[in-house]
């Protein structure tokens, strides 16, 4: 028995030595506000590892067994059966009344409920990439889990699983990262790469509190920035020229970063508090950036939202199984 008690001991003492020197590459930077907790999926173990915020850097929680899509691959077209890979976030849950009413006895099939994600995103759109419906989301029957391969596209948990997972999951604060395979980077590593694009948003945030417009635009990428209301880089540089030539001089705060890596780009999430003689806003952005051809990191995209700062910090619960009703039903399946 004491052996056995030694054993154990000795294996949370290495597991925790090695947590310390290896990090996911996939998660920089964490933050209380939008990324207490973050849900990384790894295809090639069926595996759905919960992270969470510790001390801005990510630390594991818990460990699930899941099941993908019936065909290996990142996903490319509606059809495909694939599971897609890339940076995700939640858009809302539906409860299995909602699945029930909108697809009669055949929504069963999803369990408990399940969290629509917002595949295809930004990155993949940009590649041409088709489908939708992909969820997270529980079974009628656990069997299908530990098959591995039997999705459509979506992950699929058990059912007392998913309401385990649950508790951690703010929609549209809870990033939920899928991978072929999970690499882990030794912390030196680790932090150079944070480092990298890290000093693009801090050029990008100092130059645009300082009104330097020439160095604040070098973040942006001439050849892939796109903006959804301005358009692509030199339209949007000619709007921001003006903006910069006003007389005022803002006040712009930022905290609460999270940053996030997949492949060949980024995802930079920050709380934005601006302030000016006519505006007065706190939002969230969200920053997308790739590297260029010289390996530097520039912003592709960006978006902004109104948040309420009255908002309690997140605390883990099963709200979503607290009332199973919903307002919401425009989602279909995993196609």
């Amino acid at each position: 028995m004491l052996k056995i008690r030694c054993l154990l001991l000795l294996s949370l003492i290495t597991s925790s030595l090695w947590a310390s020197e290896f990090l996911p590459e996939l998660i920089y930077q964490t933050d209380s506000r939008f990324t207490h907790h973050i849900l990384l999926v790894e295809k090639s173990t069926h595996s759905l590892y919960l992270y969470e915020n510790k001390d801005n850097s990510p630390q594991l929680l818990k460990t699930y067994k899941i099941a993908t899509g019936k065909v290996t691959g990142n996903k490319l077209v509606q059809g495909d059966k694939k599971t897609p890979e890339g940076i995700y976030f939640f858009r809302k849950f539906r409860p299995t009344s909602e699945l029930v009413s909108s697809y009669g006895k055949p929504g069963l099939i999803y369990g408990a409920g399940a969290f629509t994600m917002d595949y295809p995103n930004l990155i993949d759109k940009s590649k041409g990439k088709t489908g939708g419906g992909i969820w997270l989301h529980s079974t009628d029957d656990d069997k299908r889990v530990s098959k591995g391969l039997d999705s459509k596209g979506c992950v699929v948990a058990t059912d007392s699983d998913i309401r385990d997972i649950s508790k951690y999951i703010d929609i549209k604060n809870t990033p939920i990262i899928v991978t072929e395979n999970l690499r882990f980077l030794k912390k030196e590593t680790w932090i150079t790469n944070k480092n990298k694009i890290s000093n693009t948003i801090i050029s990008w945030a100092k130059a645009w509190k300082e009104k330097d417009f020439q160095t604040y635009i070098n973040q942006y990428s001439k050849t892939d920035f796109k903006s959804r209301t301005k358009g692509n880089f030199y339209a949007y540089k000619r709007y921001k020229s003006r903006i910069f030539s006003r007389p005022d001089k803002p006040s712009i705060q930022f905290s609460n970063i999270a940053i996030l890596n997949y492949n060949e780009y980024a995802v930079v999430i920050l709380q934005q508090n601006y302030q000016s003689n006519t505006i007065n806003d706190i939002g969230k952005k969200i920053l997308f950036l790739k590297q260029n051809d010289k390996y530097q990191w520039k912003i592709i995209s960006e978006t902004w939202e109104k948040i309420d700062l009255d908002q309690e910090l997140f605390s883990p619960s099963l709200r979503f199984f607290a009332n199973e009703s919903s307002k919401e039903s425009d989602d279909t399946g995993s196609i």
